[in-house]
């Protein structure tokens, strides 16, 4: 136990020192003297997110505790019941659609008057807006759907079209648990949380054309996508349709400009295929996900150890590392003679954040990973910076480059707590989270990663051809 306690301290204090020596060396690749803008934040997910104790809410509906089932789309009280209880026994984040909008504006209303339930700024899009424009000097454009109580509490420094403003918010219900915390047979083994919405005007990319319309007059340095999971609850048809509309969008956008893609929790095997083979991915330069978003990209497009059916407690390195250089290789620009667009890869899961990314195309990643941890950490605790006392450390010490042969055996270091290793022409650089023991908020822990990566990544300008 006490080696434990030895090694957080000193991971704390060498992700302090490490990051500090970087500070001074953040590259704002975007940011112009004369430029004020960052980012155009496309594909709403901007959203009211309404917290609340997710045991306390399905209590509080007068439901009962029984067995967990998936669901891939949730048209019943009984649905949510089972899709968060097998969802809370494996301690795992989800997202789903709530089909019926009179049942969900019911428990959207309970949700709301639950004793100590708190409403925040919520969707993807608007999270890693609000996190981007917290830095003084950038402005971000937002384009999604934004009503009265969301505008009200966006950052100053967040510019809204007015074609994207509603009457009505939407709202995501956000149901928490603790680690540990336990209801009938089913107990936490690590805190997270679920979602849920019935949010038509997100699901339906309603902002889309306003998004293409403010490329010009913004002309943004870095272009942030996110919510592309909402379309996955309205249908085939809508979605078939829509990600054509979106990749012709996505193609508008200057050469120079960088584009992220923020992924979240899907279902439909079908949908993300597209997204990843014929669609999307090749076409955006960066993308960030966790380690259930990852294991599904690797099932839907039958790469590597898409045999597994879930992560066995804290996800393997080696074998997260075999699925990020598929993905690099077989959908990103790998090979020197790819069309492909997509260079880079930031994989965050609760212990530990790998950024992967194609040698020649990104810089200054070692700090890019430090600050996505050090957030991680902060953000969950709610404080500005990480306090020893309040941390855990769960990342594994020692773990091998990849789960097959021929491997390199590694070890942390917690006096240089980013680790690297190179696979072809992909370097990977991994740093170990200092775990909240009791985090005050898991959601948009991953939205708040990838925009602190970004803000310290470089882009390297594309050689003349």
């Amino acid at each position: 136990m006490w080696r434990k306690a030895v090694l957080v301290a000193l991971l704390a204090l060498g992700l302090l020192v490490f990051f500090s020596s970087f500070s001074n060396f953040i590259v704002y690749y975007y940011l112009l003297p004369s430029h004020h803008a960052f980012v155009s934040s496309v594909r709403v997910n901007a959203c009211v997110d309404v917290v609340v104790s997710g045991v306390g809410l399905l209590q509080a509906l007068a439901l009962e505790p029984g067995s967990g089932r998936d669901h891939e789309v949730l048209h019943s009280k009984e649905d949510l019941k089972e899709a968060f209880i097998h969802y809370m026994g494996k301690g795992a984040a989800a997202e789903r659609f709530f089909s019926d909008k009179e049942v969900f504006q019911r428990i959207a209303r309970a949700a709301a008057e639950y004793p100590g339930a708190q409403l925040y700024v919520g969707g993807n899009a608007a999270l890693i807006g609000q996190k981007l424009a917290s830095n003084p000097e950038l402005v971000v454009l937002l384009c999604g759907p934004v009503g009265p109580k969301l505008h009200d509490m966006l950052d100053e420094q967040i510019i809204v079209p007015p074609e994207s403003l509603q009457e009505m918010d939407e709202f995501h219900l956000i149901l928490e648990y603790k680690s540990g915390e336990q209801w009938g047979s089913s107990r936490a083994p690590q805190a997270n949380r679920f979602i849920l919405s019935h949010d038509v005007s997100n699901g339906e990319m309603s902002t889309l054309e306003t998004f293409v319309a403010s490329l010009e007059e913004f002309q943004p340095d870095l272009v942030v996508l996110s919510g592309l999971h909402m379309m996955e609850g309205m249908g085939r048809d809508l979605w078939e349709e829509r990600l054509k509309e979106a990749v012709v969008a996505i193609s508008d956008v200057r050469n120079e400009v960088p584009i992220h893609l923020e992924l979240a929790s899907m279902t439909d095997r079908d949908y993300m295929n597209r997204i990843l083979q014929e669609q999307v991915l090749p076409i955006v330069n960066s993308i960030g996900l966790n380690e259930q978003e990852l294991l599904f990209l690797t099932q839907s497009g039958g790469g590597p150890h898409a045999d597994l059916t879930s992560w066995d407690g804290i996800p393997d390195v080696g074998r997260v590392s075999d699925i990020l250089l598929w993905v690099l290789e077989q959908h990103g620009r790998a090979d020197p003679e790819s069309e492909a667009d997509l260079t880079r890869i930031h994989f965050h899961t609760l212990a530990y954040h790998i950024l992967a990314t194609v040698d020649g195309h990104w810089g200054n990643q070692e700090a890019a990973v430090a600050a996505g941890a050090r957030v991680a950490s902060s953000q969950a605790c709610g404080l500005q910076a990480v306090d020893v006392t309040k941390v855990v450390l769960k990342a594994p010490l020692n773990f091998n480059s990849s789960f097959s042969e021929p491997r390199e055996s590694l070890t942390v270091d917690p006096t240089r707590p980013v680790t690297v290793w190179r696979r072809g022409n992909v370097s990977f650089h991994l740093t170990p989270v200092l775990v909240c023991k009791q985090p005050l908020r898991t959601v948009g822990l991953g939205d708040a990663i990838s925009a602190e990566g970004l803000l310290f990544s470089e882009v390297t300008p594309r050689p003349e051809l």
